[in-house]
């Protein structure tokens, strides 16, 4: 009886002791230790750096995007990315590659490329209600039509017939990787 009463003791003290320890130690840790919050941010991306480019920043240091990069510091039309709040879709490498010939030639013509540049610009940041509506409007004027599919226990994103990947938020906006191009209707 004794021992048990002894073992009670050292290891109810322990614990008391123990949960002190841990609790008073994590509170000195928030205040000493200052994780950027991108760190632990769900919505942060392998991506997002601490310097907090902005779309073209982003782009640019990106492999996967050296192609819009490319076509974005080619023309004119990439200043309406220096907006405050712009969602950019931006179609990978690989959806450039699989584009046709025929449109390929079109988009060495400055005209076309300026639309396929804005038609691929959303001068805000998509909505509830673009998203209820299911489109959602590009600076050329045209919209893009947004609709959600059952991926397992979570939604994917559609735009027009390119499948979304994970937004990248960026200090101006966020891009929104896409598996394929979108042409803009008259093309």
């Amino acid at each position: 009886m004794k021992r048990q009463n002894l073992l009670l003791k050292l290891f109810g003290g322990l614990t008391i002791g123990m949960g002190f320890f841990w609790f008073h130690n994590s509170i000195k840790a928030q205040e000493f230790y200052h994780f950027p919050a991108s760190f632990f941010n769900p919505v942060a991306s392998f991506y997002q750096q601490e310097e907090n480019l902005d779309v073209m920043g982003m782009l640019s240091d990106n492999e996967d995007f050296e192609i819009i990069a490319f076509l974005l510091r080619e023309n004119s039309t990439a200043k309406s990315l220096e907006q405050s709040e712009v969602t950019f879709l931006a179609p990978t490498d690989k959806a450039f590659q699989a584009l046709p010939s025929d449109i390929r030639a079109k988009l060495s013509q400055p005209e076309n490329l300026s639309k396929l540049i804005e038609y691929h610009t959303i001068g805000q940041a998509i909505q509830d209600e673009d998203i209820k509506r299911g489109q959602v409007n590009t600076l050329l004027g045209n919209s893009v039509t947004i609709t959600g599919f059952p991926v397992g226990n979570k939604y994917g994103v559609k735009l027009n017939d390119a499948i979304a990947s994970d937004p990248l938020p960026v200090s101006n906006g966020v891009v929104v990787p896409i598996d394929r191009v979108l042409i803009p209707p008259g093309f």
